[in-house]
């Protein structure tokens, strides 16, 4: 990678409705947790943050996406030219466990076969109803590159999933050409890094941040309704 450049990742957080997927994301990019937070992701949402691991820069764009079954056919697009996917259960919701193969089943379906595949056990601040030597035996069987228990209350090895995720990422581009040709990889030299290029060895905590508006997709039943809307007014 030329030190003149950034690249830019693709990762996409995926799980059942409820496991915290917006908490995950918001600990991460803005080391916030909204006690009561339970307004359900319409489609997706994304945030970019521009990281530092082990002296390299890298731009991350991070797909929250719906849990609802509703926008599950929509949301497989979004696999397109991801380089990494964090899949989300709930250790205190025994069903988001449960059904974590029938996202696995749309991820084989839809990503690219390298994709670098984390588990992610949430809300380990909770009373645990999912044992850790359960999913770390999933996580064996079904090929996962990492597995976390995190707690996106306290901030507990969220910040740490996505590190390690980016080395893999970085370590993949450099041993398989068919992993770096399927991700989506933007190269580009951001002017902030033009005027302070002391920022390059700065440590991952030395985070910038660029929350952006959400992307909502709508499922057909809400656009018919707006579209009815419109005729009669």
């Amino acid at each position: 990678m030329s030190k003149d450049s950034v690249p830019m990742f693709k990762f996409i957080v995926v799980g059942d409705q409820s496991v915290g997927k917006s908490s995950f994301v918001k600990q991460y990019s803005e080391s916030q947790f909204i006690e009561g937070m339970s307004r359900a992701t319409i489609g997706v949402e994304f945030i970019k943050k521009l990281v530092t691991v082990d002296k390299r820069r890298v731009e991350l764009q991070i797909w929250d996406t719906a849990g609802q079954e509703q926008f599950r056919s929509m949301i497989k697009s979004f696999y397109r030219g991801a380089a990494a996917v964090f899949v989300l259960y709930s250790i205190n919701q025994r069903d988001s466990f449960e059904k974590l193969q029938d996202w696995l089943t749309e991820l084989h379906e839809s990503a690219h076969e390298e994709i670098v595949k984390i588990l992610v056990g949430n809300k380990s601040d909770m009373e645990r109803n999912v044992q850790k030597e359960e999913a770390e035996k999933f996580m064996n069987t079904n090929n996962f590159s990492l597995f976390f228990e995190t707690s996106a209350k306290t901030g507990e090895n969220v910040e740490k999933a996505f590190v390690e995720a980016v080395k893999l990422v970085i370590m993949r581009m450099f041993t398989s050409d068919s992993f770096k040709n399927s991700i989506k990889t933007t190269k580009k030299t951001p002017a902030s890094s033009k005027q302070n290029t002391s920022r390059s060895d700065q440590p991952i905590s030395d985070i910038t941040s660029f929350p952006t508006k959400p992307i909502q997709l709508q499922s057909n039943h809400t656009q018919e309704n707006k579209h009815k809307k419109k005729e009669c007014c």
